[in-house]
């Protein structure tokens, strides 16, 4: 029996052909937490070779519950660090630029802005809207991953894939509100907890996050990349993942025409 090559078992999906153009493919994750961090490791698994990481927070004890590669000596390291160094020991050879930042920071869109497909793996709106603004003016395809637990007992999460045909904002993925108060001085949010009467901050803390939800919604945004680099078809715009019914769907989202973002995409027929 002829021994098989590392990428054997991939090239019996997406021939040689997509193995290749996985391997030349370039991305940025941006947060390595509970989803970044299996993202990570998934694409080093696919075959990436070319990454930009992004996060400036550190391991605590309270993310050894789902943050993929990271151990209890590694508590107070960088998650970027690490990472990186999961990466690595899948891909050796792996090209590995960390930016220990949080979006808006300067240096974090400047080493994405060569990417040619950026994943999202963030808590909060806000830098979700920045990421929009940055990959649709690029022409960079943005795959925003997000898991969520709700009090109603419904958990799962949600994939959108945007490259031009509808995005996180026209699909009403983005709360307003979230970003009307993350542009606030801290004088005017006092003033505006006082007329909710109570701290919205407060509302905001972090809630439920289990490692294989996670590992479910990460695996299915990485399939989405694959099946795009390889061109075994069109990304699906929405995905919806509802662990607590145990099923996977499409969201039946159309994207707004005159949305502003799609619009300017360099490529796009939305406009």
């Amino acid at each position: 029996m002829a021994a098989e090559g590392r990428y054997s078992r991939n090239e019996l999906l997406f021939g040689a052909v997509g193995q290749k153009l996985i391997g030349e493919a370039n991305v940025g994750v941006v947060g390595l937490g509970g989803l970044g961090s299996h993202i990570g490791q998934q694409l080093a698994y696919l075959g990436v070779l070319d990454y930009v990481l992004v996060d400036a927070d550190e391991v605590t004890e309270s993310s050894l519950n789902r943050l993929i590669g990271a151990s209890v000596d590694e508590v107070g390291t960088k998650k970027v660090a690490v990472a990186a160094r999961l990466i690595q020991t899948v891909q050796p050879e792996a090209r590995i630029v960390p930016v220990e930042a949080l979006l808006p920071a300067e240096e974090a869109f400047e080493a994405l802005a060569d990417r040619s497909y950026v994943f999202g793996c963030l808590d909060e709106d806000p830098p979700r809207q920045q990421l929009t603004d940055f990959t649709t003016q690029r022409g960079i395809t943005y795959i925003d991953t997000a898991s969520d637990v709700f009090p109603e007992g419904e958990y799962g999460g949600r994939i959108v894939t945007a490259k031009g045909h509808g995005c996180l904002f026209c699909l009403g993925e983005i709360d307003q509100e979230e970003l009307r108060r993350a542009g606030m001085s801290p004088d005017q949010r006092r003033a505006d907890d006082e007329i909710y009467g109570v701290s919205r901050d407060a509302l905001a803390e972090a809630g439920p996050s289990v490692v294989s939800l996670n590992g479910v919604v990460a695996s299915l945004a990485v399939d989405e990349f694959m099946v795009d680099v390889t061109g075994m078809g069109e990304p699906v715009r929405f995905i919806n993942y509802r662990a607590d019914q145990r099923t996977v769907g499409r969201r039946a989202a159309e994207p707004e025409p005159r949305c502003p973002y799609c619009s300017r995409w360099p490529t796009s027929e939305s406009a």
